[in-house]
């Protein structure tokens, strides 16, 4: 599966040429490939519209459905670069773990951060990911899904966290009140001792493709100190979502 893998994309990157067609017999022989298989993968790509096909000459080239995939990954990358001084800024106004969270399937990664002098050394790095339900930082992406995707999500299962048990019709109020805040706040859903506050970032289409926020002693959270922390993580998501083309 794994072969089969690398050679269909070794396919698309050999016909990443601009403006240029090819036959079957040039992709087989390029990548030294049987005919068989090399129309094996060519008619999987053409379903899929990362290839189309001029039937008349019998040439492919690549197809429309990759310039999405391509939008995504610039967008990525773009929120990245966008993303790393406004975390550091957020890190030194908490002095806390500041996060960036996507959401892929059912989990939210890790797909940046920026550690802070107070942190509770928590062993989150990038790429790393655990239930939509788990803090603050993820909760934020669950509850800006479809309403469909929230109640398949939630009728799959709620593993329960190291430290909590989930409770799906708590859930479900939870995640309409993070809506209406526009924030989210836990205490313990996912590291015991720890306070986790989020916000959404969204894109220009108004889309939320990300999470950001902070995790923090719960020890110090007091009423003051918890309203600094939500201010600093509304700001950083509201700047972040303004560079990424959101208005509102």
């Amino acid at each position: 599966m794994i072969q089969s893998l690398q050679r269909s994309m070794e396919l698309l990157e050999t016909m990443a040429v601009p403006d240029k067609s090819f036959s079957v017999s040039e992709l087989s022989e390029r990548l030294n490939l049987p005919p068989s298989t090399i129309h094996r993968i060519l008619k999987t790509f053409c379903a899929m519209q990362y290839v189309t096909k001029d039937n008349v000459a019998h040439l492919y080239k690549l197809g429309p459905a990759l310039i999405l995939l391509g939008k995504a990954a610039t967008q990525n990358i773009r929120m990245n670069d966008a993303a790393k001084p406004i975390l550091k800024t957020l890190s030194e106004q908490t002095q806390e773990d500041a996060f960036l969270i996507i959401r892929v399937g059912y989990k939210g990664v890790v797909y940046d951060k920026v550690e802070g002098p107070n942190n509770l050394k928590v062993v989150e790095r990038f790429g790393s990911e655990v239930d939509l339900h788990w803090g603050a930082l993820r909760k934020v992406l669950l509850a800006y899904q479809t309403e469909e995707f929230i109640r398949e999500y939630i009728e799959h299962g709620l593993t329960p966290s190291p430290s909590y048990e989930f409770d799906k019709n708590t859930l479900y109020e939870e995640l309409q009140q993070i809506r209406e805040d526009g924030y989210a706040a836990s205490k313990g859903n996912y590291i015991a001792n720890g306070y986790g506050v989020g916000a959404p970032v969204f894109d220009y289409q108004g889309q939320v493709v990300a999470s950001i926020g902070i995790i923090a002693p719960s020890s110090k959270m007091k009423k003051e100190v918890i309203n600094q922390m939500k201010k600093a993580v509304l700001d950083a998501s509201k700047n972040l979502s303004r560079q990424l083309g959101y208005i509102k």
